[in-house]
């Protein structure tokens, strides 16, 4: 379940938040425009797990972003915002 303070750590100057609730935020990027919803599952052994889903257009479904697995709001966007880049960058790899 996400709290209101991690809501509040949203970089709404980097995204449009679409949707918050208390198991999903869903985030627009204002560079890609790829639409993001970080979903908030069970808690195991005092970690939480947040999976992220990730779509190109609104009409386009949804798909599992593999190879992310953040753990908290912070983490998961500097992950969008790293595959932004890689995007933008003509995904390129940067190694």
């Amino acid at each position: 379940m996400f709290t209101k303070t991690e809501m509040k750590l949203i970089d709404r100057q980097y995204f449009v938040v679409q949707k918050e609730t208390l198991f999903h935020i869903r985030l627009k990027s204002k560079n890609t425009e790829h639409i993001w919803d970080i979903e908030s599952k069970s808690v195991f052994w005092g970690k939480r797990s947040l999976v992220v889903h990730h779509k190109h257009k609104e009409t386009a479904p949804f798909h599992v972003q593999p190879g992310f697995h953040p753990r908290t709001i912070m983490e998961a966007q500097e992950l969008i915002k790293n595959h932004d880049k890689w995007h933008l960058n003509g995904r390129k790899s940067s190694f």
